[in-house]
């Protein structure tokens, strides 16, 4: 009786760190679910609201622009913190920023995602580059409440820790996020309820 009892302790071990290793797995490479901090990308993402964020399409492509991604800020003294920005211009992108418009490569942006377009509403360190190898240029669709790379810079593209695929929180706000490409360019969020 004992006998079968510590087999089934034992069976029932093994179930669990198999189920937890699968788990980690996941969470370490698949994908994650994000709560977000912030009012950084408003309207299109909300304080408190929980994100899928896929882990494994950046091994095989690069960021394109409009996708909405989460990285490790590069800044030192918020290193452990995770931000979520929309790509603006990926390497090789010239882009320049005027007081309610972003261009990439001479082309205006449509942004119809954005509310307040004022880009401009402080002195900002990048608002005109070439973005360089290896970065993206990254910014919050609430323009006057993000720290994003107008301030900090360029974003190593081995920050990323995902693409933000889809809102599942609140539910009556689910949403899938996906990139349209239009002929002048690639990378504007249509947002799909």
């Amino acid at each position: 009786m004992i006998k079968i009892f510590i087999k089934n302790i034992v069976s029932l071990l093994k179930t669990f760190i198999i189920a937890l290793i699968i788990t980690l797995a996941i969470e370490k490479f698949l994908f994650s679910i994000t709560v977000v901090s912030g009012e950084s990308m408003l309207t299109t993402i909300h304080n408190n609201d929980r994100l899928i964020v896929d882990k494994l399409s950046y091994y095989f492509q690069k960021p394109k622009r409009g996708e909405i991604v989460v990285f490790s800020p590069p800044i030192k003294k918020r290193k452990d913190e995770l931000f979520i920005k929309r790509v603006i211009a990926t390497e090789g992108d010239y882009y320049f920023l005027e007081k309610d418009s972003v261009y990439v490569n001479g082309e205006k942006l449509k942004e119809d995602y954005i509310d307040n377009k004022n880009l401009l509403d402080r002195d900002y360190n990048f608002i005109e580059g070439i973005v360089p190898e290896g970065s993206i240029f990254v910014m919050g669709d609430n323009r006057n409440n993000s720290n994003d790379s107008r301030t900090f810079g360029y974003v190593p593209i081995e920050n990323i820790i995902g693409r933000a695929t889809t809102k599942l929180w609140p539910f009556k706000d689910v949403t899938t996020f996906s990139v349209k490409y239009p002929e002048y360019g690639d990378g504007f969020i249509e947002v799909v309820k």
